[in-house]
């Protein structure tokens, strides 16, 4: 027996260690009390609001950014009661010159454009950052009605409606293009997979 304890003496000390450090630090993991971990998340919001200034037959459209982020902006122009080929967009009132058209006079195209590479994006797109209290230039400046469209019956139910979006501006680059500002919307649009 002597010789057995003899021999073996290193290697049953060496398991008996390695039990006790097993067994002891199981304990101290379960016995073990830490505190929990708080994080603290907020949402970005945008409160964007349509301003239109009417007066004497002009309509004059921005946005104004009410806080508290900044935003990227985008609107959709809306013309009832003509055909979509009826409606046409131009730099200058000088430019209306088809009676039977809706002319949207948009002063600001390098500050308002489409994205060109969608037939379906009827959206402008604004090519700046939208500060807290700041508005954009004027989507739109005045709206001309063709002659011939100017008829008690068509202008009774005639409307040119306004809707835009905002979403907030992250990941601002130093210049800004109508790509920059859709990638923004379409990094926004909620998923059909969670």
């Amino acid at each position: 027996m002597k010789t057995f304890f003899k021999t073996h003496a290193k290697l049953c000390i060496a398991v008996l260690a390695l039990l006790l450090v097993t067994v002891g630090g199981t304990l101290a993991l379960m016995v073990s009390n830490s505190a929990a971990v708080t994080n603290i998340f907020s949402v970005g919001q945008v409160d964007t609001e349509i301003q239109e200034n009417l007066t004497e037959g002009n309509k004059q459209v921005s946005i104004y950014n009410k806080g508290p982020s900044d935003a990227y902006v985008r609107a959709r122009i809306m013309v009832s009661g003509v055909n979509m080929d009826q409606v046409k967009v131009v730099d200058s009132e000088q430019e209306a010159t088809d009676p039977d058209c809706i002319y949207l006079v948009m002063q600001n195209p390098a500050n308002w454009q489409q994205y060109s590479d969608s037939e379906s994006d009827d959206f402008y797109y604004y090519l700046d950052v939208l500060n807290v209290g700041e508005k954009t230039s004027n989507l739109l400046e005045k709206v001309v009605v063709g002659e011939n469209l100017q008829t008690e019956d068509f202008l009774k139910d005639f409307t040119v409606t306004i809707y835009h979006e905002s979403v907030l501006a992250v990941n601002q680059p130093e210049t800004i293009d109508v790509s920059v500002v859709k990638s923004a919307f379409d990094a926004a649009q909620p998923s059909a997979t969670p």
